[in-house]
């Protein structure tokens, strides 16, 4: 649903803030569009937050009342609505009531227009109501609805001439409205809820918009296997079929279904519990088996593969054909960035200019998620092995403008999840595929260096702590929080790396 990050987008030409938002697949026909904007009318980050949030509450209740199914409502709900807009319509002009004439104005042409076409006059006015309190009605029910608002304003307006007239007496009739109680729903929650809920607090720590997408996919996936989206009706046998289903008619790999499809559903239902919306989690005791994975080669790259790879970057860029600059300054860097950091792909090609600084004399690349995505939210320094400096890394970086050294910035996001630096990442694999020619489907492009990082390391009688400070890994610890990896320390273990050397400079 979300477009890019839930965050505010902050419009290129006039820094006023947007709330922008991709369209469920499943309301686009509805809506009439793909993308939803919204203006927040404010250029100050702090508010724009703010309305931020409001204004993506409001849509995502618009959009659940959107696939809500109509019920009809009852003479009492009729009225007690009518009720709710007679009173809104006569506070309003309380204090202040204006000129008798208008008032008398208004009245007359209500009259005419509720003889005429009381649906066009009144009825976005009811719509809204109904938007408020989250009612989803049948069209005979709204058109009584509307009738009834009608009068009630035609009521309230007589009430506010006499006001106007200097007439504060009671309305005799105001207490003919009964008092609007809750829609009896009894305990039903949608899916989707307990997903916005989960989402809210995701949000809000600043986690990763990429995950959210990932989790509304699998939930609509669920619904529509369920044909419903009663979270409080959904049964363990709901849940073990819909795991059969995913295993064994669309041939999903256990691990898929276990720690994405099944954990996306255990993860919405326990965020339910924990705020006692629901009681009961039905995929409690659903489990997908998984078979110990079969390791037939190591996950890094091999010392020939890591090889190819470095050779090949140093080709002549005008073998690359008609690709982009910027993409072949990302095959020319990328890999052997990794390779001396094991740094996630994705840290590297987002790097900016200015994320390269020098530290207590130590020349060091800031990963930080300023600059983009860091999966463990947290900035790391880590300094540059001198063999990346010898080889003309700070020259190429000086030589770039401010920003992104590996894309084009253009401001804004252009669909949910994506990444501008993302399209790089991808490149480099596929060239690391088709040019490099490593093609052993058991060893990821990129991550492959990652893994290889790690072993090297070892080798050379690197520190676990150390190993993990330089690559952002966890360890889960208490005490991996306590004090700090200086970059001096990380700067002598980086430099016990081996030089990756190359039997030809470069394939001619």
């Amino acid at each position: 649903m979300v477009l890019a990050m839930t965050r505010p987008w902050k419009h290129p030409r006039t820094s006023v803030y947007y709330l922008r938002q991709r369209v469920p697949a499943d309301l686009v026909t509805a809506v009439g569009k793909k993308e939803v904007k919204v203006s927040l009318g404010t250029k100050d980050p702090a508010e724009a937050k703010r309305r931020h949030l409001v204004a993506l509450q409001k849509l995502q209740d618009q959009w659940s009342l959107a696939r809500a199914a109509p019920e009809p409502l009852t003479q009492k709900q009729i009225f007690a609505l009518a009720g709710e807009a007679y009173r809104e319509w006569v506070e309003q002009h309380d204090e202040h009531p204006g000129e008798p004439e208008l008032w008398q104005a208004l009245i007359n042409r209500n009259r005419r227009e509720i003889e005429r076409d009381p649906v066009r006059w009144f009825g976005s006015s009811v719509d809204t109501l109904l938007a408020r309190h989250k009612l989803k009605t049948d069209e005979d029910s709204r058109k009584q609805l509307i009738l009834a608002v009608a009068d009630a304003i035609q009521q309230g307006s007589k009430v506010s001439l006499r006001k106007a007239q200097g007439d504060y007496s009671p309305d005799p009739r105001a207490n003919r409205f009964p008092p609007l109680e809750p829609q009896k729903q009894g305990d039903r929650v949608g899916l989707l809820d307990l997903f916005r809920l989960w989402e809210r607090d995701h949000l809000a720590e600043g986690k990763s918009q990429r995950t959210v997408e990932d989790f509304r996919q699998k939930i609509e996936d669920f619904i529509r296997f369920l044909g419903h989206d009663d979270a409080t009706r959904v049964t363990q046998r709901n849940v073990a079929d819909y795991v059969e289903h995913l295993r064994h008619e669309r041939n999903l790999a256990a691990r898929t279904v276990g720690a994405k499809y099944l954990a996306t559903l255990r993860t919405i239902y326990r965020t339910g519990i924990s705020k006692i919306v629901v009681k009961e989690d039905p995929t409690e005791h659903v489990k997908v088996r998984q078979s110990k994975p079969v390791r037939e080669r190591p996950k890094g790259f091999t010392d020939d593969e890591a090889a190819a790879i470095l050779r090949c970057t140093l080709r002549d860029p005008s073998t690359l054909g008609g690709m982009s600059e910027l993409n072949k300054l990302a095959i020319r860097w990328v890999p052997w960035m990794c390779a001396y950091t094991g740094a996630r792909a994705g840290e590297i090609t987002q790097l900016r200019r200015e994320d390269f600084i020098s530290e207590r004399g130590i020349e060091c690349v800031r990963i930080s998620p300023e600059a983009g995505t860091v999966k463990t939210r947290k900035y790391r320094l880590v300094p540059l092995h001198p063999h990346l400096i010898e080889m003309g890394l700070l020259d190429f970086v000086r030589s770039r403008p401010a920003g992104p050294l590996f894309y084009r910035s253009s401001g804004r996001k252009t669909r949910p999840g994506y990444n501008p630096w993302d399209s790089v990442t991808g490149k480099v694999s596929e060239w690391v595929r088709k040019v490099a020619k490593v093609k052993d489907p058991r060893v990821q492009p990129n991550h492959g260096w990652r893994h290889r990082f790690k072993t090297i390391a070892r080798d050379v009688d690197i520190p676990q702590r150390y190993m993990d400070a330089i690559q952002g890994h966890e360890d889960g610890s208490a005490s991996a929080d306590y004090g700090e990896n200086t970059v001096r320390a990380l700067h002598r273990e980086i430099q016990k790396l081996p030089r990756y050397l190359l039997r030809e400079e470069a394939d001619r």
